[in-house]
């Protein structure tokens, strides 16, 4: 049995094969959250601070001519009917101060937006002792709170938001007759037109919560793709917690449908203060990628390959003249290769400050094309993570080994230690401090770019937080869901 372990030096290269973008993806893959909020299967959650609540603002501040400039044409008010029949009601002019968003404790979000400004033009008809008709513009200035709520639909598997609250308060409010003679008849119906419009309003609002933003919601992707190998798929593992200072949406992973071995063991946490996200990601949600994807024989790496070129001295057996002189003198100065193969799934673990990827492999020493040596080795490598923008990297600070000689063709060896350090130091090693430098793009970044970053390693899971910035992308995809909403 041999164990070593060292400091791994970074080596730059390329690397596009299914087994290290899963090795990759299993070392740097982010995820979600704060406490106990969901079940014990939880494995995935998204926690958003007020920082958020008010980027989220500032976002939406941006965005007002949009949606003043669409919903101006896209709100029809219901017909009045008594003394004035009122009819053919539009809204034809809106204008949006920005909103302030806060939360209201085991209730939902709220959003306040003062000082809305309304024009509705239409048309009247005076029903008394005499026949009147005319046109109408009517013009205030009113308050709107509104509180949006969610729950886990779990039929399916989705979160989906519910009205909690609509409230609309006048500051002013008038409507001209364009006729001042009939300026009298305001009086018959003002009232009724304040109340149709709170009515209306809130009406709308609560459609758009009922049923087309959660058209919006099911649309978007619910899987997190890893290239070349899988998606997972994630949806509610419970309903959404909405305390103080913060909304967290508790998940739950699945991969290819399959049942696995081990179970999560949920998560739990407090948001770090200062962000206005945090994404905490369990290992059981890693594991059942890799055990979906990653079965022995999946992950297959020869040598010589683009970074332990042919001309190593480790690929010939003059190498091991001294270590292993059994080689030598069966094949003298011959070219070796290499083949190292996964002989389980690998697995992760986050612990206290670190990342640890398991991986059971078999490395395999070919003379001639005949194998010369054959030992089992589990690897055990430690790392950290940092993020730039949407791209993630990682290096190696540990590799460790424990590995056992299952055959040999060129005689007993004394040293095993030694020559599974020199192999493992030479070949696995690079392989894996290569994919990891190489970085991994989140699948965010077209989206979101994260800033002031922290990614730290708990117990079972990763918290990563940070501060985001929307891309041009992201900007044009909510002036398209504004359009969708009010449209």
């Amino acid at each position: 049995v041999v164990r070593r372990g060292r400091r791994s030096s970074g080596i730059n290269a390329e690397y596009g094969d299914t087994g290290p973008n899963m090795i990759l993806f299993l070392v740097l893959c982010l995820g979600t959250v704060s406490a106990n909020v969901g079940t014990d299967k939880e494995s995935l959650r998204l926690s958003i601070g007020q920082s958020g609540l008010d980027f989220a603002s500032d976002v939406s501040a941006h965005m007002l001519s949009e949606l003043e400039k669409f919903a101006a044409g896209g709100l029809n008010l219901p017909d009045i009917r008594g003394d004035v029949d009122i009819t053919g009601l539009r809204l034809s002019g809106l204008h949006l101060e920005k909103p302030v968003l806060s939360v209201i404790p085991n209730t939902g979000l709220n959003v306040k937006t003062p000082g809305v400004e309304l024009q509705v033009r239409g048309n009247w008809r005076y029903n008394g002792w005499i026949a009147v008709t005319g046109s109408l513009t009517l013009t205030s200035k009113l308050d709107l709170s509104v509180t949006a709520g969610a729950y886990a639909d779990m039929v399916n598997k989705r979160f989906a938001t519910v009205p909690k609250g609509c409230s609309v308060s006048y500051r002013s409010f008038s409507i001209d007759l364009n006729n001042a003679f009939y300026s009298w008849i305001v009086s018959f119906f003002e009232d009724t037109v304040k109340s149709e419009i709170k009515k209306a309003v809130c009406n709308e609002i609560s459609g758009v919560l009922r049923t087309t933003l959660n058209g919006v919601i099911a649309s978007i992707p619910h899987e997190i793709d890893i290239p070349n190998v899988m998606s997972v798929k994630f949806g509610p593992d419970a309903n959404p917690a909405f305390s103080k200072n913060q909304i967290d949406l508790p998940a739950q992973v699945s991969a290819g449908g399959q049942s696995f071995p081990f179970k999560p063991t949920g998560i739990s946490g407090v948001m770090l203060p200062g962000y206005m996200a945090c994404i905490l990601l369990s290992d059981y949600t890693l594991n059942t990628a890799s055990f979906a994807a990653l079965q022995a024989g999946k992950i297959v790496e020869r040598l010589p390959n683009q970074w332990v070129t042919a001309s190593n001295p480790l690929m010939n057996t003059a190498y091991y003249q001294t270590i292993l002189p059994g080689l030598y003198t069966a094949h003298p100065d011959t070219a070796i290769t290499y083949k190292v193969t996964n002989t389980r799934y690998p697995t992760i673990q986050f612990l206290h400050q670190n990342i640890m990827l398991h991986l059971p492999v078999n490395v395999v020493l070919e003379v001639a094309g005949s194998k010369a040596i054959t030992a089992s080795v589990t690897l055990g490598v430690s790392g950290v993570v940092k993020v730039n923008g949407g791209d993630i990297t990682a290096s190696v600070t540990n590799i460790t080994h424990v590995s056992k000689l299952l055959d040999t063709k060129v005689g007993p060896i004394s040293d095993l230690e030694s020559l599974m350090d020199t192999i493992i130091e030479n070949t696995v090693e690079p392989m894996v401090n290569n994919v990891l430098n190489k970085g991994f793009t989140l699948p965010i970044k077209d989206w979101v770019l994260l800033k002031k970053t922290s990614v730290t390693a708990q117990q079972d899971y990763l918290e990563v937080c940070g501060d985001v910035e929307l891309t041009d992308k992201s900007l044009a995809e909510i002036k398209k869901i504004i359009a969708q909403l009010v449209g």
